[in-house]
């Protein structure tokens, strides 16, 4: 059972999707780090959750409408709204920090693949590097053109895009399935066993973007951590997935621990 983590661990002082944020992420059992991409102008990546900037920085201004030189004057705010030094990360200097020590998930790089497949290649990444997108026929596409052996998980939120994607000749590694509701076309123990016998990973994703969404029947962290573990995170492990994102990592580790789903002693 493996552990994504959204965005790294972040909160009081430490910034989302920074290197001390991923640093603590794998500190607190996570085995993926999970980071978004956005470019500047001037074809530079960062990792950094664009559209967030309001919160992030006190801007309206979105960062891919930014220079580099701008990104770098950026200062971002902490938990308690004061600014503090930590600058936006350059997706290079976080791949060369963690080259060889954790899996990485590259999210939202959809519309510049091409950049991040030349930093893959550049510093022999591929094995460790997981590109996840929407289906969307142009992101296949580009996958296709790249022809490269990065991994690809696709975001899927019904069966007919599962299949989509698995009729394409990209190294697709797993799923991450998106089950709104019991009706969900994916919540199928059968589905579920089939892309197992393929192996492929079935990833599932307890965190909680808001109060409306769910991702996944309502299991969420939320409910966890508030409510019971047994009718969170029990329930998802019912579902037999393979990897659990969560924005949690350390409570969720002590659990799976607890459930005899996680083999080593976590180092704090």
């Amino acid at each position: 059972m493996l552990i994504a983590v959204h965005r790294g661990c972040h909160g009081g002082n430490i910034i989302e999707n920074t290197i001390p944020a991923f640093e603590i992420a794998l500190k607190y059992g996570g085995d993926i780090i999970e980071a978004d991409v956005a470019q500047s102008t001037d074809g530079r990546l960062y990792t950094i959750h664009e559209g967030q900037e309001e919160r992030l920085f006190f801007s309206k201004k979105n960062i891919q409408t930014c220079s580099s030189e701008e990104i770098a004057h950026l200062s971002y705010r902490n938990s308690s709204s004061n600014k503090v030094g930590q600058k936006v990360e350059v997706l290079e200097d976080v791949l060369k920090h963690f080259k060889g020590d954790a899996l990485i998930n590259l999210d939202r790089a959809w519309n510049v693949w091409s950049d991040v497949v030349e930093l893959l290649d550049k510093y022999s990444m591929f094995d460790q590097v997981i590109l996840k997108s929407p289906v969307q026929k142009n992101y296949l596409d580009e996958l296709e053109r790249l022809n490269v052996p990065v991994m690809y998980m696709p975001i899927v939120k019904r069966r007919s895009e599962l299949a989509e994607v698995l009729n394409r000749p990209i190294n697709t590694v797993g799923a991450e399935l998106i089950m709104e509701n019991k009706e969900s076309d994916l919540n199928s123990d059968p589905l579920i066993q089939e892309l197992k016998e393929r192996h492929l990973l079935v990833w599932l994703n307890t965190i909680r973007l808001d109060d409306a969404e769910t991702l996944t029947l309502g299991y969420d962290d939320d409910r966890s951590l508030l409510e019971s573990e047994e009718d969170g995170w029990g329930k998802i492990l019912s579902l037999k997935p393979d990897i659990i994102q969560t924005d949690w990592p350390l409570h969720l580790s002590y659990y799976l621990k607890k459930r005899s789903k996680r083999k080593n002693e976590l180092i704090l």
